[in-house]
């Protein structure tokens, strides 16, 4: 990212937290970061189009840190009893810490619904991915008391739902310690509802 856009990026995301998305104008964006208008219009058509950049990146950069973890990563056993969560939980949480603000603008919904809606998303798949590989590796069966895309989304608003009080509260808690507590919530959780047995 050039400069200018990461001046135009901070100065925006700084007035979103200060009086809220719709307060914001372009030229209070400009007048923080100390640029002139054309030169934001040079880069953006509006508000909406720099905001929109923004969560794109951040989606972009957390999808790519999950998928190139590698297998024996995901593989890794997941255990109330472990000191310290799985890389797979613990990394969601490490990226929302370092983007702090901007996670707070998305789960307050400034501006667009769609990006938390694709937060969810990106959850879905991550904890489904998790499941699968926690299965195989234990060789269990699965007999789900509730349909798997129930369970599933339940898992991501409840991570969205953390997430929120986390950032509202200033991140009372180390990004791998709250990882820890959601991961024994999750496998306790996940072992009930999903009737989790080992395989004769």
């Amino acid at each position: 990212m050039s400069r200018t856009r990461r001046l135009l990026r901070d100065s925006f995301f700084t007035l979103i937290l200060e009086k809220g998305y719709e307060s914001v104008t372009v030229e209070e964006i400009t007048n923080r970061a100390d640029l002139g208008r054309t030169t934001f219009y040079l880069h953006y058509h509006d508000k909406e189009d720099l905001l929109m950049e923004s969560i794109g990146e951040l989606v972009d950069d957390l999808i790519a840190q999950m998928t190139t973890l590698p297998l024996l990563v995901w593989d890794r056993e997941i255990s109330q009893r472990d000191a310290f969560p799985a890389p797979a939980i613990s990394l969601p949480f490490q990226h929302v810490a370092r983007n702090a603000d901007l996670y707070r603008i998305i789960l307050r919904g400034e501006g667009t619904y769609s990006a938390t809606r694709r937060l969810r998303e990106i959850i879905f798949q991550a904890s489904n991915e998790l499941v699968q590989v926690f299965i195989r590796r234990e060789n269990l069966t699965i007999n789900p008391h509730l349909p798997m895309d129930v369970f599933l989304n339940y898992l991501a608003g409840s991570w969205l739902g953390l997430i929120g009080w986390w950032l509202e509260n200033n991140m009372p808690y180390p990004p791998e310690e709250i990882a820890w507590m959601f991961q024994i919530i999750f496998v306790r959780g996940a072992q009930e509802v999903l009737g989790v047995k080992p395989a004769s």
